[in-house]
């Protein structure tokens, strides 16, 4: 299922930047640059917490949740620090766009797939 929801984020990623397309190359390049800053920390994230919390008692995979959590936030800020600093013309509402609408797709994409259709992932 995670490998599906990932794939779901990549398309949604596309669609921003396709959708920007009108409004210049800043915009698609922010749209990208806001897809990607949602994408890059929820792989981070799912892979720190599945790859270790399989098996681990609940105390310890708690505390392994937790820590993949604050890392996800840090790695969303500096992307989002990085964005500013490096790429010339952003185009703000582009930007945040394309984060909000990724990071909502793979929110109702992982309550939304069926984790058992299709096989494991």
């Amino acid at each position: 299922m995670i490998s599906r929801i990932f794939w779901v984020q990549c398309l949604l990623t596309a669609m921003a930047a396709a959708i920007s397309v009108p409004f210049g190359r800043d915009a698609v390049l922010s749209a990208l640059a806001g897809g990607v800053n949602s994408l890059v920390p929820t792989v981070y994230f799912a892979h720190r917490v599945l790859r270790r919390s399989r098996g681990a008692r609940s105390g310890r995979a708690l505390g392994m949740w937790l820590r993949a959590e604050v890392a996800k936030i840090a790695i969303t800020c500096g992307m989002f620090a990085a964005a500013f600093v490096l790429l010339r013309g952003l185009n703000m509402v582009a930007l945040f766009a394309g984060f909000i609408v990724v990071h909502m797709g793979g929110l109702i994409a992982s309550m939304t797939l069926d984790p058992h259709g299709g096989g494991r992932d």
